[in-house]
């Protein structure tokens, strides 16, 4: 019975779908993420916001940061709203 029930525990923490990525979590988690879950935080962090720069510009800006171990830790809604401000002329 002991290891019936540690195999049912195993499979059910494989079969269990990791939480989506959300506004709060960290560039840590956005570099961890699948490109759909990353994806799909992008369209509702677009949503709330006013907009601004270009998907793929604030998609680039989000990732280089993401590669920086210094932005590790920043919140990934506080990078996008300074990714979304960012002009193409900033950032050479």
């Amino acid at each position: 019975m002991p290891v019936r029930s540690l195999l049912i525990l195993m499979l059910a923490s494989v079969a269990t779908p990791a939480l989506a990525l959300q506004p709060q979590d960290t560039l840590r988690d956005w570099s961890a993420a699948t490109g759909a879950d990353r994806d799909r935080l992008l369209q509702q962090l677009e949503k709330s916001s006013e907009g601004g720069a270009p998907r793929k510009d604030v998609l680039s800006c989000l990732n280089d940061a993401a590669g920086m171990s210094a932005h590790a830790d920043l919140a990934i809604s506080d990078v996008f709203m300074a990714c979304t401000k960012q002009k193409p002329e900033d950032s050479i």
